[in-house]
């Protein structure tokens, strides 16, 4: 269980590899004054070898367990419950991507992330204007706000595919990060329930109905996911988080490494390692408290 890699942890690695390659980029050109077309080339290029070793890595790995899989999958079939089940969460992701591209289903009070990208673009350069006043900051900006990547990823990748800031921001990114979402929590239900469908399916569906209903009050994940998800705080609540705690049930140890520096290139400097990090010991330290209490009942059960 811990060596297998699903399309759920490939979608995540990505996820967290863009996040690197764009903290890289970043610093590069906040640090060295580069144009944000040179850091949007870096990116590209950093992306695009780490994306490709890590998917052939998961190819040469996965041929260990394509044999066993296809023949555990070829008894196994779809029963009703479980087809009702994938249809039920189906629908509600569905509704819920709908919900977001439709209209003006966004929370930008206090947001100034469009702002940001709109003002890398036009001065082709990373922070040289206040996007408030298009003039240069007065007294510069504080290094915890510096160090964070997310407004030149948006950068690079509207400068990449030429997608306008507004569309990018607001509509384009809170779908990716939705959808990375479910694949965090799909990986816990698979480090939950490994050997159970509907069991997967159940706890699925009810994180989706979970987004739903916490969509409706500020502060809650699902109103994050539904309404802020370009910003980097809902992408360590709902993404992050989830896929922490299933690398702890997985004892997949360099990917909880990952998880903590990805919320510390998208998170602010004071609560970078303020959330995952705590997370990732105290799940460790459970795991070795059951260990522990498993090892002494075996030894008991013995004498």
């Amino acid at each position: 269980m811990q060596k297998r890699d699903s399309f759920a942890d490939i979608m995540i690695l990505i996820f967290m590899m863009a996040i690197g390659a764009a903290e890289a980029a970043h610093l590069f050109g906040a640090f060295f004054h580069r144009p944000v077309s040179v850091c949007s080339m870096i990116f590209a290029v950093l992306l695009v070898m780490s994306a490709a070793v890590l998917l052939c890595l998961w190819i040469f790995r996965r041929r260990k367990f394509v044999d066993r899989e296809a023949a555990c999958n070829a008894k196994r079939t779809f029963s009703k419950s479980e087809r009702l089940l994938l249809l039920l969460f189906s629908a509600l992701v569905f509704s819920q991507i709908l919900f977001m591209l439709i209209g003006k289903n966004v929370y930008i009070r206090g947001d100034m992330t469009v702002e940001t990208v709109r003002s890398f673009l036009q001065t082709d350069g990373v922070y040289r204007v206040n996007p408030l006043t298009g003039r240069p900051y007065a007294e510069g900006l504080p290094s915890r706000i510096q160090i964070l990547c997310l407004p030149t990823l948006y950068a690079a990748v509207s400068s990449i595919f030429h997608i306008s800031p507004d569309v990018l921001v607001l509509y384009v990114i809170p779908v990716i990060t939705l959808l990375c979402c479910y694949g965090a929590y799909g990986c816990l239900a698979a480090a939950l329930f490994p050997e159970n469908r509907y069991r997967k399916l159940c706890f699925l569906t009810a994180v989706a109905f979970l987004i739903w209903i916490g969509s409706y009050g500020y502060g809650m994940d699902g109103f994050g996911l539904i309404f802020t998800g370009w910003r980097g705080v809902t992408m360590r609540n709902a993404v992050l988080i989830p896929y922490v705690v299933s690398c702890c049930l997985r004892r997949k140890y360099f990917c909880l490494l990952l998880c903590v520096l990805a919320e510390a290139c998208i998170v602010w400097t004071l609560y970078g390692m303020g959330v995952c990090l705590p997370v990732i010991l105290g799940m460790l330290l459970v795991c070795r408290l059951r260990r522990g209490a498993g090892k002494e009942a075996a030894d008991g059960g013995a004498c």
